[in-house]
């Protein structure tokens, strides 16, 4: 059986139109339909009936296009594993992390992990740390870097690192132009507090500020970077990890508030595998040793 009337007919049965095929395919229009029709006449069976200018499947076509999509998947991961292999990749590494991690440490990491891993393919997954356990306990991932330490039964969990958090506030106060520094309370009671954009620890830090300062105004923002973004901005502040702000503060869009009423807690980073391989295990020993 043809490999190109299969992929033919794969996108014939998406759009339902020979047009549209030739189009997607780069082919003519005559060419597409004498795919399909070969293809016909290898199985014997009608797979396309005319609907108008469209096409619809047939009953037949309908039961072959399961098996069509299963052979050309088969064969797509094929050809993808020769070329990686031509590459010079045998192992593929896949990674599920926050969108924290992986816009600050993960670049440096894999940069030092590649110089002597130059076999291994990588490939990164962005998700929300509560979404990354999952995806390691469904194999999707083999090796999971969380802002939130995992619970579940089957896989490994380790704490990888630790850093401070910084009560950060917009630079250009509004209230306070002329002010070097301003205090926690003065900034509680001109902004609002972006809350929930780390999974760590927010509910322990909002206990303690709403019983330190009972006027505490909050917003709920769950991407560190667009709270940054709300801080420049002028519409609130945050507490957020060092790790995060290095440029901000160096370029001034931000400011630090310091605090003596408050003990800001520490953000943490988990690894997260559920079985150890040799590959994982270099990753994780780069990471340890970059720390």
């Amino acid at each position: 059986m043809n490999i190109t009337w299969l992929r033919t007919f794969l996108i014939a049965a998406e759009y339902e139109n020979f047009y549209k095929t030739s189009e997607v395919l780069f082919l003519s229009q005559p060419t597409v339909t004498v795919h399909i029709r070969k293809l016909e006449k290898e199985l014997g069976i009608p797979l396309f009936m005319k609907k108008g200018r469209n096409v619809r499947l047939t009953s037949y076509g309908r039961e072959f296009l399961n098996h069509a999509q299963a052979i050309m998947a088969n064969v797509d991961e094929g050809i993808d594993h020769i070329e990686k292999l031509r590459q010079g990749y045998n192992k593929t590494l896949t990674i599920a992390v926050s969108p924290l991690i992986a816009s600050t440490y993960l670049p440096f990491w894999m940069k030092q992990f590649l110089k002597t891993n130059r076999h291994v393919e990588i490939d990164v997954h962005v998700l929300e740390s509560h979404l990354i356990a999952e995806e390691v306990d469904k194999g999707k991932a083999d090796i999971g870097l969380s802002r939130q330490e995992s619970r579940r039964s089957g896989l490994i969990c380790e704490k990888v690192y630790e850093e401070p958090v910084k009560i950060v506030a917009p630079y250009a106060l509004d209230k306070f132009p002329l002010a070097s520094s301003v205090t926690l309370e003065e900034i509680i009671n001109t902004y609002v507090l972006l809350t929930h954009n780390h999974p760590g620890y927010w509910d322990p830090v909002l206990l303690e500020l709403k019983n330190a300062y009972r006027q505490v105004r909050t917003m709920k923002v769950s991407q560190v970077s667009i709270t940054k973004r709300f801080i420049e901005e002028g519409i609130g502040f945050s507490i957020l990890p060092h790790s995060t702000l290095t440029r901000e503060l160096a370029e001034q869009r931000i400011r630090e508030v310091t605090s003596s009423t408050i003990t800001l807690p520490l953000a943490a980073t988990y690894y997260i595998q559920k079985f150890e391989t040799d590959i994982t295990n270099r990753f994780i020993q780069t990471l340890k040793q970059l720390i």
